[in-house]
Order: structure tokens, then sequence, then C-alpha cells
């Protein structure tokens, strides 16, 4: 009863946040500098994208770097047992687009990647490396919410925080706050950026791989989610992957999200539709690859009461999937009640995958 009286709170909470959200997203709605014609040059520009060679080759623009990039330590922290610390490291990342790297040359910032690591002294029997959601990035805030302290002292995992472009460390200082600038309504750049993560990532995973070739994982939430579900759509090194809360299109759900608001209305009256925007960002959708990561190893988490990520959009991935495995969680998609559930069924998952021993 509890719990089905929190999901629906929750939901009504998630649908007030997601109207507010929208409405400060749509404050740089390119479509209002848009005529349909230019509307029509920029789908021309971002076919390069979505070309076919490269969406059935996506390492044609999505591969990792040929080396580990090398990681500079900014600050050290001891643990119990290992350390914390902050790394960063060049972005390997260059824009395909000429008109996208005027712009992208104008943003500060955004060139270097930052990765919080929780290791162990003694090498660990796994590692995960998570992934945050729109507009956050601050370590201290998933801290809490991943409880990476439970996923470092119980279960006996290093641990990777990813920071993504154009949030929290990465925000440009002419945006006015973290993630404004991606995802958003922008084409071009929205596909960039995601070039961008998925080098990142990548360069990441790389790296984590130097230093323990024990087995390494992905769990993201929302955006993070995405991200995940992306690159363990590409990357064959993934042992396991946990989307939180993902949905399998970006464009599909912006799109249903925006019925009867004047974005939805600009679109359409341009020309847009919802199969053709879902087309533009086929290069980032999970749906236009089969896993890399086997289907036993693959873990997907939903919250009940999620009025963003509805359980409508989140079963487009499930089913992509082939249904694997699948946990739903109390709450919603900003007040995840139940969060904490979903950890102890990422340990049940990794034990039963026998990654880790079980939680200790």
């Amino acid at each position: 009863m509890f719990s089905a009286l929190a999901d629906h709170a929750c939901a009504r909470f998630d649908r007030v946040m997601r109207h507010g959200l929208r409405r400060v997203l749509m404050q740089r709605n390119e479509l209002d500098r848009l005529a349909r014609a230019e509307l029509e040059r920029r789908l021309e520009v971002v076919a390069q994208y979505t070309d076919p060679a490269v969406l059935a080759e996506p390492d044609r623009l999505l591969a990792p770097p040929a080396a580990p990039p090398p990681l500079v330590p900014l600050a050290v922290r001891p643990l119990v047992d290992g350390r914390a610390t902050h790394f960063s490291f060049a972005s390997p990342y260059r824009p395909r687009d000429p008109g996208y790297a005027r712009e992208y040359a104008t943003y500060d910032r955004v060139d270097t990647v930052h990765l919080h690591a929780w290791q162990h002294d003694r090498p660990a029997p796994a590692s995960i490396l998570l992934a945050h959601g729109w507009c956050v990035g601050n370590r201290r805030l998933h801290e809490i919410e991943f409880s990476i302290s439970t996923l470092y002292r119980d279960l006996g995992l290093d641990v990777y925080l990813y920071v993504q472009p154009f949030h929290s460390l990465r925000k440009p200082t002419t945006a006015r706050f973290s993630g404004e600038l991606f995802p958003s309504t922008d084409l071009v750049r929205t596909n960039e950026a995601f070039i961008q993560t998925v080098q990142d990532v990548r360069a990441a995973i790389t790296a984590i791989l130097r230093h323990s070739p024990a087995p390494l994982g992905m769990m993201g939430s929302s955006l993070g989610g995405y991200t995940s579900a992306l690159v363990a759509s590409i990357d064959p090194r993934l042992s396991f992957v946990v989307p939180i809360m993902a949905p399998a299109s970006f464009a599909h759900l912006f799109w249903d999200h925006g019925e009867g608001d004047s974005f939805r209305r600009q679109a359409e009256a341009l020309g847009m539709t919802r199969e053709r925007f879902h087309s533009s960002w086929a290069l980032h959708s999970p749906l236009s690859y089969e896993p890399k990561v086997p289907w036993e190893r693959r873990l997907v988490v939903t919250a009940r009461g999620d009025g963003l990520v509805t359980e409508a959009h989140a079963d487009v991935l499930w089913n992509h999937w082939q249904r694997p495995r699948r946990f739903r969680f109390t709450g919603g998609h900003f007040l995840q009640l139940g969060r904490r559930d979903y950890i102890r069924e990422l340990a049940r998952f990794l034990t039963d995958l026998r990654i880790i021993p079980g939680p200790r």
C-alpha cells in the first residue's frame, strides 16, 4: 500500500519537475531561430552521423583512442584499504563537423575529462564505472545516489565516476547551469557531444583496465543510464551493464513529453516528425545496435513511479535487449525512495554472475 502511494506521489512530482525543466530547456530552443529551409540544411549536416555505413560500423565515429590517456591526479584522499583520487585527462575528442568545431572552440572546460576513483590497495574482484544524469555531476551528490561507500566497502569494487561533457566541472562558464547545453534541441551539438561522451568513456575504460584487468562493468542513471546502454552496445570490453531509468531514445523522450507545447508545434510546423527526430539521433540510440554485453550480464533497473522515463519508454530498451533481468524499485525519477534496493539487487546480480563473492 505504501509503495503504491509513494509511486503515485513520485510520479506527480516528476511531472511537475518535467514541465519546469522543459520550460528552462526551451529558453534556448534552436527552433525559434530556424526556418524550414534551415532545418533541412541542419538535417543534411546531421546525415554525416546517421549514414548507414556509420551505424553499421559505429567505431568510424565512436572509436576509443589507440593508447590509454595519461591520468593526472588532482586530489587524493585516504580510505580504509585504499584511496579516493580525482583524476583528469585530456578528452581525445575532436569535432567532426567544421561548423560545430568553431562553436566548440568557444567553450572552456569541456575538453578536460574528470574521473573520480575509489580504488583498493589490493586487487579488487571487479570495477564499476558510473555515469550520472542530466544537470548534475557533483561527486558528493553521486556518492549518496549510487551508495558508493557500499559499492567500495561492502561489495569490494573499485569504483569510478565519469563526469559528462557540459556538466559540473565541465560546464562552460557561458552556460547558466550544469547540462544546459547537452543534451538539447540542437541536433548537431547533441550528436557531437555524444561522440565526445563515448570517446571519453572508452578512453576511461582503457585506463581502468590498464590499472586492473578484473571484470569491469558500467552503471548509470537517466542520461547516465542511456550512456551506459550505448557504450554496452558498442564496446565488448564491458563485463556487465546496469542502465537505471534509461530511455531507449532521447528523441522519443523529448518528443513524447512535448505534446501540446510550443516546441512540439514549432517542430511539426517545420516538418519535423517523431521518426525524423529519432533518425537524426540514431547514432547514439541503443536501439541502433545489438548490445555487446551478453544477455545474462544485462540488468535493467526502473522506478515504478517514474514520470519522466515512464514504463512504456523503459520497456522499449528492455524489449530491444531481449528482456534480460529487470528490477523495479519504489519511487520516481527524482525521488528515488528505493534506490538502496537496486544497490542490493546489483549485489545479487554480481554474485549470481560470480563476479564478486557476495556482500561482505
